[in-house]
C-alpha cells in the first residue's frame, strides 16, 4: 500500500502515471523509484548498473571524475537532480521509505551503497535474517569466546586509556553497578564502537581522568571526523488482533509521506509453529524511519503521560505490557493511531496493547548510522583508521567507517580487515575468497 500526498494506491502502480500523485515528465513515467534512480545512477556513472559485483562498482566510482572533479567530491543530492525532475527526485525519496539516502552525502560511496541495497530485476537483493532473530548472532559469538577460554564482563564503561612504559595499555572502567573505577592492562586495545561513544572517550568530564594522549594527535581526529551520524528509528504498536488482515496486508511494507514513513506488518503469535491459535497477538513497526521524521516523533517523545499500555491476556503472569527502557507517550500512540488510519482509510482502530519506542540517536549510540562526508578519499581513510597510530597497539572497527554503512555486514566486514591486517589472522575457511571486505 502507499498513501501519499493524500492519494492511496497499490504500490504496484508506481508505474503508472494515471493513477501516481506527481506531474512527472514523460521520460520519468513508467518506472519505479528505485527504476529511476538506477536510471540517474547510471547516467552519473556510465555503465556503473551493468557492474555485477560490490567491488566493482566501488573501483568505478573511485575512479570516476565529473567536469575533472573526483566523484567523492560531490554530495549525492545535487548530483541526482543534475538527472531527475524535482518531481522524479521526491518521488525516488519517499517511494524509497527513508528521507536522508539520497540527501548530502559523499555521491562515490552514496552510489555504490544504493546500488547493493536497492538492486532491482535479476540483481534484486534479498534480504535475511537469523531464525532466531538478531541477537541470536552476538549470543554465540559469546558462546564461542568463552568456549575458548574468553571472559565477557558487562556492565563496564572504557573511560579513559593510556600507554604504560613497558608497552601495555593501562584501561580505566567505570563499574556502572557499584560506581567506582577499575583499571585493567592489556597488550593490545580494539574500539569496537560507533563515532559517538568514541569521540565521547576523547572528551575531557570533570569526573574522569585526564584528556587521553592516543587522541591529542590531529591525524586521529580527523580521521574520526569522516563520517556523519544519521537519525533513525523505530516505533512499534501491538495489538491483540491484526486489523490490518481485513484490508489483505499480512506482510511487507507500506509507504506513505506522512511522518510515519514505513509501516512494516510482522507475523500473528497463533500462526506460528507449535503457537496456541486462539492467541491473535499481532504487532506492527508502524514507524521506521530517519531524518526529518524523527525530529516530528521527537517533538511528542516526552509529550504527556507514558503510554502504560492494556491488558492482555496472553501475556505472562507478572509481565508488563510496556518494555522498561523502550516506553513511548501517550501522545506518541495518539498520533501514530491517527495516522495510520489516514493510510489505510480506516476509523476507530483499536488501541494498541504494548507500544515501543526506540531512538538509535540516544547514547551511546548517537545514531541509528553513519554516512561518509563529502570529500573523503574512503580508500585511504579505511585502513587508516583501523589502526590510527603506530606507536599505539588501539585498533578501531564497526559500521561507521565501512563500507556496509547501516548494516551488520558493514561492522563484520572492518572486524575482519582488521583481524587479517593486524592480529595476524589468515582468510576463514568458512567465508568465500570473493567476498568483498571493503578498502
Amino acid at each position: 500500500l502507499a498513501y501519499i500526498r493524500r492519494e492511496r494506491f497499490a504500490q504496484s502502480d508506481f508505474t503508472n502515471p494515471d493513477v501516481l500523485p506527481y506531474n512527472l515528465p514523460p521520460w520519468e513515467c513508467g518506472m519505479e523509484p528505485s527504476e529511476l534512480m538506477y536510471e540517474a545512477i547510471d547516467r552519473i556513472v556510465p555503465g556503473i548498473t551493468r557492474k555485477k559485483t560490490q567491488k566493482a562498482r566501488q573501483e568505478a566510482c573511485d575512479k570516476a571524475k565529473i567536469d575533472g572533479i573526483p566523484l567523492r567530491n560531490y554530495g549525492f543530492w545535487p548530483l541526482l537532480l543534475d538527472q531527475l525532475s524535482s518531481e522524479g527526485y521526491e518521488l525516488a525519496v519517499v517511494g524509497g521509505g527513508y528521507n536522508t539516502l539520497l540527501r548530502n552525502w559523499n555521491a562515490a560511496e552514496a552510489i555504490p551503497w544504493y546500488l547493493a541495497d536497492f538492486a532491482t530485476g535479476k540483481e534484486a537483493v534479498t534480504y535475511t535474517t537469523p531464525a532466531k532473530g538478531m541477537e541470536s548472532i552476538t549470543t554465540e559469538l559469546v558462546r564461542q569466546f568463552r568456549r575458548l577460554g574468553g571472559r565477557v564482563s558487562k556492565g563496564f564503561e572504557l573511560v579513559s586509556f593510556g600507554r604504560n612504559d613497558d608497552g601495555l595499555m593501562d584501561l580505566v572502567f567505570l563499574d556502572h553497578r557499584k560506581g567506582t573505577q577499575v583499571r585493567r592492562q592489556a597488550k593490545k586495545l580494539v574500539l569496537a564502537l560507533p563515532q559517538h561513544a568514541i569521540l565521547k572517550l576523547a572528551q575531557h568530564a570533570p569526573d574522569r581522568p585526564s584528556p587521553i594522549d592516543f587522541f591529542r594527535s590531529e591525524k586521529v581526529m580527523q580521521l574520526l571526523h569522516t563520517v556523519s551520524p544519521r537519525k533513525l528509528y523505530k516505533f512499534a504498536l501491538a495489538y491483540d488482533m491484526p486489523w490490518w488482515h481485513l484490508l489483505g496486508l499480512e506482510s511487507g511494507r507500506s509507504l506513505t509521506d506522512l511522518p510515519l514513513r514505513q509501516i512494516y506488518y510482522f507475523l500473528t503469535e497463533g500462526d506460528q509453529r507449535g503457537a496456541n491459535k486462539a492467541n491473535r497477538n499481532s504487532y506492527i513497526d508502524c514507524s521506521y524511519t530517519d531524518g526529518i521524521s524523527v525530529e516530528y516523533w521527537e517533538g511528542v517523545h516526552a509529550t504527556g503521560k507514558p503510554y502504560r499500555g492494556l491488558k492482555n491476556p496472553w501475556l505472562k503472569k507478572g509481565e508488563k505490557p510496556v518494555i522498561a527502557g523502550l516506553e513511548a507517550s501517550d501522545q506518541m500512540v495518539k498520533r501514530a493511531t491517527e495516522q495510520l488510519g489516514e493510510v489505510h482509510g480506516l476509523v476507530n482502530l483499536p488501541k494498541p496493547y504494548s507500544a515501543m519506542f526506540k531512538d538509535w540517536n540516544d547514547a551511546p549510540y548517537g545514531g541509528g548510522w553513519h554516512t561518509w562526508n563529502i570529500r573523503v578519499d574512503t580508500g585511504s581513510v579505511m585502513p587508516a583508521i583501523r589502526h590510527p597510530r603506530n606507536e599505539y597497539p588501539v585498533y578501531i572497527c564497526g559500521e561507521s567507517w565501512s563500507e556496509s554503512q547501516g548494516w551488520v555486514e558493514g561492522a563484520f566486514q572492518t572486524a575482519e580487515r582488521m583481524l587479517q591486517e593486524h592480529f595476524d589472522l589468515g582468510w576463514p575457511d568458512w567465508l568465500e575468497r570473493n567476498y568483498y571486505l571493503g578498502h
